[in-house]
């Protein structure tokens, strides 16, 4: 086996492993809290506004606060630590 078959990976305590694409892949407790926080408010967000219960919005939803949350919170955290160094 090569270098180049082996996945990609951050060396570090505590880090990710990258995917195929180079992203950061989630650990066990943070794929736990982008499930639970996208399910929390979609429930929450559905109290008020019934029309987002449905089979199309729901996994929408899902699909992009598990994709689109921790991209952008790794993109504001890499902002403030570049802005504070």
């Amino acid at each position: 086996m090569t270098s180049e078959d082996e996945p990609a990976t951050i060396f570090g305590p505590g880090e990710a492993e990258l995917d195929f694409r180079g992203a950061r892949r989630l650990t066990g407790g943070e794929e736990w809290f982008w499930y639970v926080f996208a399910a929390v408010t979609y429930i929450v967000a559905s109290i008020w506004h019934k029309w987002l219960l449905n089979w199309l919005i729901g996994p929408i939803w899902l699909i992009t606060v598990v994709v689109v949350g921790p991209w952008l919170l790794d993109r504001v955290r890499g902002m403030l630590q570049r802005g504070t160094t």
